[in-house]
């Protein structure tokens, strides 16, 4: 029970962390640019990953046999994520952009829980997870109906 909380917090932490992440590298972009702003995050996680891999024992099988390709996307999938977030925090204003983002994730774990892709254990569409899904919904509509405080360039 205590793990969960644990890792429940540390979820929350990195909810933070994302706002944040987009906040600061949006900052960074207006000050140098994208493609700084870019590298910087990249430089930095690089840093991180490195520094925690090597901390866990710097295993060196990168690419474990039967591992299927799509599990290499992640650093893809995180590209997008700092771009998107990059380019629309100025113009949706952050809470709104958070908002969309968090909708986004909701709508692709319900499937990956669903579909048990990735690798992900199998955890079934239910009503009760969908009306979830719904309620993240009807919360970027009150976000998009209260207006973010961004101005459109």
């Amino acid at each position: 029970m205590l793990m969960k909380l644990v890792f429940a917090v540390l979820a929350l932490v990195a909810g933070v962390a994302v706002a944040f992440q987009g906040a600061t590298n949006q900052g960074l972009l207006k000050a140098a640019g994208i493609g700084p702003a870019l590298l910087v995050n990249t430089v930095i996680v690089l840093a991180g990953a490195t520094g925690l891999w090597f901390a866990t024992g710097a295993q060196t099988t990168f690419f474990p046999a039967g591992a299927s390709w799509t599990l290499y996307l992640g650093g893809l999938f995180g590209f997008i994520v700092i771009v998107a977030a990059v380019l629309v925090f100025p113009r949706l204003g952050a809470a709104y952009a958070i908002a969309l983002m968090v909708c986004g994730q909701c709508l692709a774990a319900m499937i990956i829980d669903h579909y048990g892709l990735m690798g992900m254990e199998t955890s079934p569409a239910t009503p009760q997870r969908v009306l979830g899904v719904v309620l993240v919904m009807a919360g970027v509509v009150v976000f998009r109906l209260a207006g973010s405080g961004a101005s459109t360039p």
